[in-house]
């Protein structure tokens, strides 16, 4: 004698409308956060690189209003380069009446193709690399080459890595839990950003000479 499946019973239709209704209440404050976050974060990495560039400064901390529990913190992460052969024929021409042994011909049916010897075009893009400029100190003669055809372009952009603090002996929240507990007892507002601070005063004109 088979078992008779049971009938699946619907949800309780209070709770299925409150969860649902729940569920779209957070996704609508998540796009909201979201939003207001893709500005603040730009202003940030704004100001940031601001900073930079008038103090050379790499890394800063963050820290809750009282200006000394530090909650996280920034790092700006250089970005990356490398060199690249850029003008195929340019850099054939060069390595071909300097360095010949390193140029030489593959015949294919129906047509001959130039051949830059791989190991040289590494050691030369390595050298350029090291130099961060076009150039190769021949290791034999010692005389430094101005290499055509090879650009050092960028593989990536600067960037600034957030991180929160770890909780510690001393400390027992985290850097999530401390924004946290400072945005619920009012001392942070994620409502709006930050006011803009008030512009320098203009200088007083000076009197004529007379």
């Amino acid at each position: 004698m088979t078992a008779v499946d049971e009938k699946p019973q619907a949800p309780d239709p209070v709770y299925l409308a409150a969860v649902l209704r729940h569920r779209q209440v957070m996704a609508a404050q998540l796009d909201r956060a979201k939003a207001m976050f893709a500005v603040v974060d730009t202003d940030a990495a704004a100001l940031l690189a601001q900073q930079y560039k008038a103090t050379r400064s790499t890394k800063a901390e963050v820290t809750l209003p009282d200006g000394e529990t530090k909650f996280a913190t920034v790092t700006r992460v250089p970005g990356e380069a490398e060199a690249e052969v850029t003008d195929r024929d340019a850099f054939a021409a060069w390595v071909r009446d300097t360095f010949p042994e390193h140029f030489g011909f593959k015949v294919i049916p129906a047509r001959t193709e130039i051949v830059i010897d791989g190991a040289f075009r590494d050691q030369v893009l390595a050298a350029v690399n090291a130099a961060n400029t076009p150039e190769y100190a021949d290791p034999e003669s010692g005389v430094v080459h101005e290499v055509p055809g090879v650009t050092i372009k960028p593989k990536r952009k600067a960037y600034f890595r957030w991180l929160f603090t770890r909780s510690t002996k001393s400390q027992p929240l985290d850097g999530r839990d401390l924004a946290a507990q400072a945005v619920a007892a009012g001392q942070i507002s994620t409502d709006a950003p930050p006011a803009l601070p008030a512009p320098p005063p203009a200088d007083a004109e000076q009197p004529a000479a007379e």
